[in-house]
């Protein structure tokens, strides 16, 4: 089971779940989080890079710094300790909106 499972949201969640499709950088991810939620979710800087940092001191993601013109750009990828991570947490948010539903509802709209 993840660690902290008392939560509805977590930022490193989608962060993961982001980089489970393709390496990006920083920014790159900041913008596909506000889009793909048309901009419900807004990560900052200053939210976002203590949870990458954590998330690179626990061996879930690497980091990569590239050339890009004359900008350095550092790129995450996802490792496959962050694969096991990540399905560790879609689990258990996705059994805790189930059980939110439960409540709010009265029966389970969340099915995958």
């Amino acid at each position: 089971m993840a660690k902290n499972t008392n939560y509805l949201f977590k930022l490193d969640l989608l962060l993961l779940s982001i980089l489970k499709e393709k390496d990006k950088y920083g920014y790159e991810m900041i913008k596909e989080i506000a889009q793909r939620t048309d901009n419900l979710i807004e990560a900052k800087h200053g939210t976002m890079y203590p949870i990458i940092y954590k998330l690179i001191e626990e061996e879930y993601i690497t980091s990569n710094t590239v050339l890009v013109g004359n900008k350095a750009r550092v790129y995450y990828h996802l490792e496959e300790k962050g694969k096991e991570y990540l399905e560790s947490i879609t689990q258990d948010y996705d059994n805790l909106v189930q059980s939110i539903d439960l409540i709010v509802h009265g029966t389970k709209h969340y099915e995958r």
